[in-house]
């Protein structure tokens, strides 16, 4: 863990660095419809590769599966810093995100593998928690790396942060192999999704959280145009926006690290939900600098909270020789759900503007926390906190 957390931060600062380089270059593309072709660039290969990633996952060595996705990604952003128009940017876009379909999976599959079940919640708080350093760090440096040095540059040390993570990838001693028997079943995305829904807790939190991300991530279409145009920040500002949802995110996720039970995690993704809500509204509402960043805090304090206590509880509540399908289902179904969401920011963008767009979209993301809370405190939860199937 020594090696993979630390190096997993770094490409997401390389992330971090490449999403705010990119974000500045389709702005001048086309405006909304220029951003929501990118954002749709990241979302439609998770969502395409679904019925294959998990089973791959599952099917082959961890090492080489990490080995090849994460070489395709660096290969891929090298590829991206040299390219100048948005069709290229749009399709190399789309190769990075199918390396990323299948090694997100298999990270998350591995690592309860290196530290023990026992573990799981403290690696993945701690994980999250760097990557929200690491988100930190990125977003912070990102805008002022394009004024300084250039978008491709830029680019290129995301690529560089790939080249990294392959290199742990191939030195990390443990490695997950498939089960005899398991692996020839039919359907990775149907045994994954079954096995989801097949949890009285989960059923209820992932179909809250699909129709959460829908309404919540409307705002990133329109999220540039709020810091840059509404609040008027430059490109540096625009990059220490993300960098203070970062800083929200590591609180977040540090503090779902200490939580031992699955009606505790539970408790925590209902939290974010509703934190998301109340800094999204926050973000809509600002009109200077201040009230911005406490939005943008508070947002990340949800999103890390969520996204940690969701992948504590998801795997500690499935089958070990499931979980690249589990993982890959429901990053593949969150992904189709993010691209309902893009049009509807689009539109939402056009008819209300940015302002209202956030605001709309928080005050919904609350209100629908609340009614997720009222379905969790319904649901006749099992004891057994390992579900086999």
């Amino acid at each position: 863990m020594r090696l993979v957390l630390p190096a997993r931060a770094v490409s997401y600062a390389g992330d971090a660095i490449a999403m705010v380089a990119l974000m500045l270059r389709v702005k001048d593309y086309g405006g909304t419809t220029g951003i929501t072709i990118l954002l749709l660039a990241f979302a439609v290969p998770t969502v395409v590769m679904i019925p294959v990633a998990g089973r791959i996952v599952d099917s082959y060595d961890s090492r080489v599966v990490l080995v090849s996705s994460t070489v395709l990604q660096a290969v891929a952003g090298v590829a991206l810093a040299f390219s100048h128009d948005l069709v290229s940017t749009v399709a190399l876009v789309c190769v990075l995100q199918v390396g990323q379909a299948v090694a997100g999976p298999c990270w998350g599959a591995l690592i309860p593998r290196i530290v023990g079940e026992e573990q799981v919640g403290r690696a993945t708080g701690t994980s999250q928690a760097l990557v929200g350093v690491a988100m930190l760090v990125g977003s912070a440096t990102g805008g002022l790396l394009v004024e300084w040095i250039g978008g491709r540059d830029a680019l290129l040390v995301d690529a560089v942060t790939f080249g990294l993570l392959a290199v742990v990838a191939g030195v990390v001693r443990t490695r997950r192999r498939p089960v005899p028997g398991v692996v020839k079943e039919s359907g990775g995305f149907s045994a994954g999704l079954r096995t989801l829904l097949g949890d009285p807790l989960l059923r209820v939190l992932v179909v809250c959280l699909w129709l959460f991300v829908v309404v919540g991530e409307a705002v990133n279409v329109v999220e540039v145009f709020l810091v840059t145009d509404e609040v008027g920040l430059n490109a540096a500002g625009y990059g220490w926006v993300l960098a203070a949802q970062g800083a929200g995110a590591i609180a977040g996720a540090w503090g779902s690290g200490r939580l031992a039970t699955s009606a505790g995690r539970a408790r925590a993704v209902l939290a974010g939900m509703a934190g998301i809500g109340l800094g999204v509204v926050c973000m809509g509402l600002a009109n200077g600098v201040v009230l911005l960043v406490v939005g943008a805090v508070v947002t990340g304090a949800g999103g890390g909270l969520l996204n940690a206590a969701s992948s504590t509880l998801i795997v500690t509540r499935v089958a070990e020789e499931l979980r690249g399908r589990v993982v890959a289902a429901l990053s593949g179904t969150v992904r189709a759900c993010s691209l309902a969401a893009l049009p509807l920011g689009g539109l939402l963008g056009g008819l209300l503007g940015p302002r209202m767009t956030f605001v709309g979209c928080g005050v919904v993301c609350a209100v629908g926390a609340m009614a997720a809370a009222l379905l969790v405190a319904r649901t006749k939860d099992s004891a057994v906190e390992v579900v086999s199937h």
